[in-house]
């Protein structure tokens, strides 16, 4: 005879249930909060490529090797850069020390501490299709104090939460050869994204960290 199979009570079904409930509570932030940091990671590789790109497109429509022989060194140069080479959807103009209603008006640090405005210096800043917002200062000759480089500074979703520096603030280097980057101090820099670190500016080494991790958000 074939033996009945027992069947769980009300009460044990609802007991099995509470500690399903319980595991996903404990565990669905922790989901979403990697989901998030994925899609803030992809689209700061987005940037990195859009630059990477337009800068090669940009040399070799101007036939140069150099970008700092370009009119590239002139604000007027970065808004047609911007114009010609990214899909613009807004132009917010030339900021100062002030800031813009493309970007936040404040940002925390990488640990979600402290207050920062980000330091614009007369960038020239517009918002992309993607909905990230870039500023990008004019190049700096190669036999300056500026080593033929400009600085850009960018939020991967513009003025929208969570405006934290590392997370979708962030900025690196534009070298007159084309090369994204963020500088000879780089180890440095990455040690500055930090949680554990409370550091003014605006997301210095973070952008170095994700690409020195293979484009993964470790902190």
């Amino acid at each position: 005879m074939r033996k009945k199979l027992k069947a769980f009570t009300l009460a044990e079904a609802l007991i099995a249930l509470a500690i399903v409930g319980v595991i996903a509570v404990l565990t669905l932030p922790n989901v979403l909060n990697g989901f998030q940091k994925k899609i803030y990671v992809s689209n700061v590789q987005k940037i990195y490529n859009l630059f990477s790109d337009a800068a090669r497109k940009y040399m070799a429509d101007n036939r140069t090797d150099s970008l700092a022989e370009t009119d590239l060194v002139t604000t007027d140069g970065v808004r047609e850069f911007f114009r010609t080479y990214f899909k613009v959807v807004k132009d917010c103009g030339v900021v100062n020390s002030g800031g813009t209603d493309c970007f936040a008006a404040s940002y925390k640090d990488v640990g979600g501490n402290g207050t920062y405005t980000p330091a614009y210096k007369n960038r020239y800043c517009v918002k992309i299709n993607t909905g990230a917002v870039i500023c990008m200062e004019a190049m700096g000759s190669d036999d300056d104090d500026s080593h033929g480089l400009s600085n850009v500074i960018f939020d991967v979703n513009g003025s929208k939460a969570p405006n934290i520096k590392g997370l979708d603030l962030f900025s690196f280097e534009f070298y007159s050869d084309g090369k994204v980057s963020e500088g000879y101090d780089m180890q440095t820099k990455i040690h500055r994204c930090d949680p554990e670190i409370v550091d003014g500016g605006y997301a210095s080494g973070c952008f170095s960290r994700l690409r020195e991790n293979n484009w993964v958000m470790d902190y």
